[in-house]
C-alpha cells in the first residue's frame, strides 16, 4: 500500500499484533508507547496516519488528538487518527469525534475494515 503509519499503543502484545498486521498489508509502522511520544514522533518523521489507542498513561488518546488538530504544522494537523478502542458506547463515539479523531475502530483491530477505511482516505486498492 506504500503507507506509513504510526502506532500510538501502551501495551506490548497490542504493539506487536497491530505492527504485524500492518506489515502484512504492506504498510510500514513505527511505535511509541503514549501520547507525549507520538507528539514528539510526529514532529521527527512523517506518517499517513495515526493508530491511537485512547486509554494510555501519561497522555490519553484523546488529549494527544486535540494536541494534533491544534497544531500550527499543517501536514501534522491534518493527519488522520484512526482510534483504535475497546470501548464502543455512543457516548464514547462522540467523545472521540469531538476530539477530532476520524475513526473508530474497535479491538482487535479487523484488517478488512481497516482497508476499507484506508481505501477511503488515500485510494487504496481493496484486498
Amino acid at each position: 500500500m506504500n503507507l506509513k503509519a504510526l502506532i500510538v499503543e501502551d501495551d506490548l502484545v497490542v504493539q506487536f499484533l497491530n505492527k504485524k498486521l500492518l506489515n502484512s498489508i504492506n504498510i510500514e509502522a513505527d511505535i511509541v508507547s503514549n501520547g507525549f511520544e507520538a507528539l514528539m514522533q510526529l514532529k521527527k518523521s512523517t506518517y499517513d496516519f495515526v493508530l491511537m489507542d485512547i486509554n494510555m498513561p501519561e497522555q490519553d488518546g484523546l488529549d494527544t488528538a486535540r494536541w494534533i488538530r491544534d497544531e500550527q504544522d499543517t501536514v501534522i494537523r491534518a493527519i488522520p487518527i484512526f482510534a483504535l478502542t475497546s470501548f464502543a458506547t455512543e457516548e464514547h463515539t462522540q467523545e472521540i469525534k469531538d476530539a477530532g479523531i476520524n475513526e473508530h475502530l474497535s479491538k482487535p483491530l479487523s484488517v478488512e475494515l481497516l482497508v476499507k477505511i484506508l481505501h477511503h482516505y488515500f485510494q487504496v486498492p481493496s484486498l
